[in-house]
């Protein structure tokens, strides 16, 4: 369990500051369009150890706008390999990356910091974006993710690393075609969190990050990409590797209708007596309750 945001639930709007000629060299890279990155809006879950080596790179390079969503406060053992200083202990994670993203900027980038969880945020409404980065180290967040994304046709970018910190991967979903658990089924019915004080390097997010940033690059412009899931190992180069992974017949999430949740969560009882058992049933009844309570305010908005 995460400990308690103990400062406050206030939100964060920064603006960076434009540098002229930063972005000379990275405007020859074939492919690579100045003006439609800096237009884009990526929406990054998590603002801890992947995001802190995603996030820096995408501001030094001039996007558009970068929303930071984390509900978690920042610890002494996170300094090693998160973008967080002493003075920022104790702080919300997203409102210090927030701050300490400024002196990397090279354009006029919109900085926001959230303190919430994804779930928080889906009732907040503040997703909207050209593409989201999924940083989180839990299954239940991601599923989360990958409907909602899914739902509003926006792409999401999975990223994790093992717990021996020795390899990771990177999943791209798209508006449409495989979801995250066409690759990994078994996380759908995953709702366990990591033990605190799982081993943690800067090292191999390193490697994370620098793919998860160019996949973004392929989404909102003509960089190419002949993969979907891309997995990198420190200590063995045959576990290196990447694929395209195609859409799993039966997929759980790939057949989640979102509304029919919404409808169902906030059934009565005694109407769902003989319902067997369905797509409804085999998703965390968390991710349930996120989708439903969605459904149920934007049914008292048109009421």
């Amino acid at each position: 369990m995460h400990p308690a945001f103990t400062a406050s639930k206030t939100s964060i709007k920064l603006r960076g500051e434009v540098v002229p000629g930063a972005d000379d060299r990275q405007k020859r890279i074939p492919g690579f369009d100045q003006e439609v990155f800096s237009k884009s809006h990526v929406l990054c879950i998590g603002a801890g150890g992947i995001i802190s080596q995603i996030a820096p790179t995408l501001v030094r390079k001039g996007i558009g706008t970068i929303t930071l969503l984390d509900d978690d406060i920042v610890e002494p053992s996170n300094l090693n390999r998160q973008r967080f200083y002493i003075k920022d202990v104790g702080e919300n994670k997203a409102v210090a990356l927030a701050k300490n993203l400024i002196p990397e900027c090279i354009v006029a980038t919109q900085i926001r910091g959230y303190p919430f969880r994804l779930e928080e945020a889906i009732s907040h409404r503040c997703l909207a974006c050209d593409v989201a980065i999924c940083g989180v180290d839990n299954n239940p967040a991601r599923v989360a993710a990958s409907l909602f994304f899914r739902s509003k046709n926006i792409p999401v970018i999975f990223t994790a690393v093992s717990r021996d910190a020795d390899h990771g991967y990177v999943f791209v979903q798209d508006k449409d075609g495989p979801c995250v658990a066409c690759m990994f089924p078994d996380m759908v019915n995953d709702d366990r969190y990591p033990c605190p004080g799982t081993p943690a390097i800067a090292d191999i997010l390193q490697g994370v990050g620098a793919l998860a940033v160019y996949a973004l690059d392929t989404l909102v412009m003509n960089r190419p990409r002949t993969w979907n899931y891309r997995r990198v190992s420190l200590s063995d180069p045959n576990l290196d590797g990447g694929s395209m992974i195609v859409q799993r017949e039966r997929c759980e999430l790939c057949t989640y209708d979102i509304l029919t949740a919404c409808e169902m969560e906030f059934r009565p009882p005694e109407a769902l007596r003989g319902y067997r058992q369905s797509r409804l049933d085999r998703i965390p009844r968390r991710v349930r309750s996120t989708f439903g309570q969605m459904g149920h305010e934007r049914t008292q908005e048109e009421r």
